[in-house]
């Protein structure tokens, strides 16, 4: 594939700044030839007064600033739909404001603590096809088919359960107890017994074929956006795909980019409710910057949870 500049990125960021940078330089690093601008969409709150001003300077005419009015963090957005019709809450959901502004073809979805250690946007053009999505499918490690050996993300169109199958998997192999509310809460409301409720794509960092996706999703569509957090974020859209009969294709990015990369627990989510948590991973981002990226950060620039 030769063409270049085929690609728009939508990056949601809240806190890391460290670990934003490390995810946007290592990414142009190594897939910049494909992409053209990146919607840095800087949530309304941020944990510790944190200033991306050093990323957003780096980043020069790529860049569109985006700063949402409306702060959700886990709230269940859906329960709120009927404002959405207005962009100005509508572009506060995760991925909102690029998904309706691009006007490339693809949209690569991407998390600000990702380190990419090879051409991913490269692979997934490759390899995307007629499909609509391209990443890694399945939360499966949350899941009770996998823990029954039968189900995984490459195989999800093919096990498809009925609901009395559904319940048995999820009685036999609870799911763990910080996920057993949300799986009750999927059998609670009568969704479909198929997809189950970790599977999704995960945004982590996929990329949509937003010239198939976009008329589908909401204004222009019926189908809820990607980044909507009901129980999980982007479960309803992959569900209102699925309904819809087009089917994400699962590659795993194994080898090419890494989440959570900096924290010794293999998640970034917990640091944002630890201060010491926060603070290890953002210094080993701080370090990574300056050793790979010669990216030395003024002080007037430090992340809050560094100054001294």
């Amino acid at each position: 594939m030769k063409a270049t500049n085929l690609v728009d990125v939508v990056i949601s960021v809240y806190g890391k700044p460290y670990q934003t940078a490390v995810t946007l330089k290592s990414l142009l690093k190594h897939s910049g030839q494909w992409i053209d601008k990146i919607y840095f969409v800087e949530e309304y709150k941020q944990p510790h007064g944190e200033s991306f001003e050093f990323i957003k300077a780096h980043l020069g005419s790529r860049l569109v600033y985006y700063r949402p009015k409306v702060w959700w963090f886990y709230r269940n957005q859906l329960e709120w739909r009927y404002l959405f019709t207005l962009p100005v809450f509508r572009h506060s959901i995760r991925y909102q404001y690029g998904w309706e502004k691009s006007d490339k073809d693809f949209l690569l979805l991407i998390h600000n603590d990702m380190y990419i250690s090879g051409d991913i946007v490269g692979s997934y053009l490759d390899q995307i096809g007629g499909h609509i999505g391209i990443g890694k499918i399945g939360q499966c490690w949350n899941c009770s088919a996998y823990k029954a050996q039968k189900c995984e993300g490459a195989q999800y169109l093919k096990f498809r359960p009925d609901q009395n199958e559904r319940d048995e998997l999820f009685a036999k192999y609870p799911p763990l107890e910080a996920r057993a509310l949300i799986h009750q809460a999927f059998c609670n409301q009568k969704e479909p017994s198929w997809p189950l409720p970790e599977c999704r794509l995960n945004e982590f960092i996929t990329l949509i074929n937003l010239k198939m996706a976009r008329p589908l999703v909401w204004p222009y569509g019926q189908a809820r956006p990607i980044g909507l957090f009901q129980f999980e974020t982007g479960v309803q859209w992959f569900r209102d795909m699925l309904a819809r009969g087009y089917y994400p294709k699962h590659m795993d990015y194994e080898g090419m980019a890494t989440h959570g990369w900096a924290s010794s627990q293999g998640s970034g989510h917990g640091a944002l409710f630890n201060g010491d948590i926060y603070q290890e991973e953002e210094e080993r981002a701080r370090q990574v910057l300056s050793s790979e990226f010669g990216m030395e950060i003024p002080d007037s620039y430090l992340s809050a949870g560094l100054r001294k």
